[in-house]
């Protein structure tokens, strides 16, 4: 890192030990720690001096880990473009420690799908709620559901009710208030699809959606798959499905599969950024 004339360091850390050992022996440039264990992030952020960083998905790649805490450390200011950051990383739930040490030039157009849902607290409240739906779901299976996020007034119109609407006549249901978590994950049950503003507030559940644009995707995806993706196609909404077969959780948008995370792991596949 001195030898490059680096910006800062990062490191991912399970238990913390790794990022406190850099911070004693490197005074001359920041120290960021990337960490998805969410004791070891509530330790560190105890110090106010300390630098710290939490994930809500877990990418398996080395390249996936650096990319997502250095859109992390952008989007809270920790670096800037053009930064070279030395970077490193291991086996995301290993308590082996360090195996890859990587330089990355942050680019001017930095942007991935682990920053469009740790950037957007809508994203990341819904990807969390699916996390649950499609881990621990209903008596240990699944629970499929779908969730359209912004441009709402389109969305209501290429969309009906199947029954009530549960959320009609109710302001301020606003999905980021983890208060209301268990209040949607019981209206999941219902067929259809969440629809809510780009606020995170709660227009609609049990929603049919009936955008009808041909989309490309994988076979073996079924008709809540589709029609998510067509809305996502025929609006500048994104969606979120959770599958009622095993649960893993995909994220559209334009039509397309953005990326996939498995509920129980948490790993985030990129698919088409």
């Amino acid at each position: 890192a001195e030898d490059i004339e680096a910006d800062a360091i990062l490191t991912l850390t399970e238990s913390g030990r790794t990022y406190n050992f850099l911070r004693k022996k490197i005074k001359n440039m920041d120290v960021i720690a990337f960490t998805p264990n969410e004791d070891t992030y509530k330790e560190l952020n105890e110090d106010p001096e300390a630098k710290a960083i939490d994930f809500t998905v877990r990418d398996p790649s080395r390249t996936g880990q650096i990319r997502h805490a250095v859109w992390r450390s952008l989007n809270d200011g920790l670096l800037s473009t053009k930064d070279v950051v030395v970077c490193l990383t291991g086996e995301i739930g290993s308590s082996k420690g360090t195996d890859t040490i990587s330089v990355y030039l942050i680019s001017e157009a930095e942007s991935t799908l682990a920053g469009v849902i740790e950037s957007d607290p809508v994203m990341n409240s819904i990807v969390e709620i699916s996390t649950e739906l499609g881990w621990k779901g209903r008596e240990g299976e699944p629970v499929g559901t779908a969730f359209m996020v912004g441009d709402v007034d389109k969305v209501m119109s290429l969309s009906h009710q199947l029954g009530l609407n549960p959320f009609k006549g109710y302001e301020g249901i606003d999905v980021t208030d983890h208060s209301n978590w268990e209040l949607i994950k019981r209206y999941a049950f219902l067929d259809g699809a969440f629809v809510l503003d780009g606020e995170g507030r709660l227009v609609a559940a049990g929603r049919y959606l009936n955008a009808n644009v041909e989309v490309d995707l994988p076979s073996g995806l079924g008709t809540r798959h589709i029609a998510v993706a067509s809305m996502t196609a025929a609006t500048h909404s994104r969606g979120v499905t959770v599958s009622g077969t095993d649960g893993v959780i995909r994220i559209f948008s334009d039509g397309k599969i953005l990326g996939e995370i498995d509920p129980r792991s948490r790993m985030l596949k990129e698919i088409s950024i």
